[in-house]
């Protein structure tokens, strides 16, 4: 990832320098990295965004489940693990944010900060939707 695809990352600092907080990645819904913190990689960045992109779609496949009606958007799924929390939240159309964590972090700060974040910068952290080519092919 150049710098200049990851000209968001600088943005996710404020939550990543959190206690507890591993890492943070912001990715189009489809998959795409857009921005990472430190320490983590490009190759890493891809791999966690392919996978929170998914995690997300299963929250949205559940939530007519949940009581609402047609208008019930996702705001945010929690994964626990056995050493840790993954948050993926919606930050912007078309957006998401992935946050990891220790099992010791103060997930209600880090929500607050994960929802100042948005509230912040929501037009940044929006990603148009991408052209599909013909026979449902390539993405730029």
């Amino acid at each position: 990832m150049t710098t200049q695809v990851n000209r968001l990352g600088w943005m996710l600092g404020d939550l990543s320098g959190m206690p507890d907080v591993r890492y943070a990645v912001l990715l189009a819904t489809d998959g795409l990295a857009l921005g990472y913190s430190e320490p983590v990689g490009r190759d890493t960045a891809d791999a966690i965004a392919a996978s929170a992109s998914g995690f997300h779609s299963i929250g949205v496949a559940l939530a007519p489940y949940t009581g609402g009606g047609k208008k019930n958007g996702l705001r945010q799924v929690v994964g626990e693990f056995d050493e840790g929390l993954l948050f993926v939240k919606t930050v912007g159309h078309n957006a998401l944010l992935a946050v990891s964590t220790t099992d010791a972090v103060d997930a209600e700060v880090l929500t607050y900060r994960m929802n100042g974040l948005t509230e912040r910068l929501g037009a940044e952290l929006s990603s148009p939707a991408r052209n599909q080519g013909d026979e449902g092919g390539a993405r730029p």
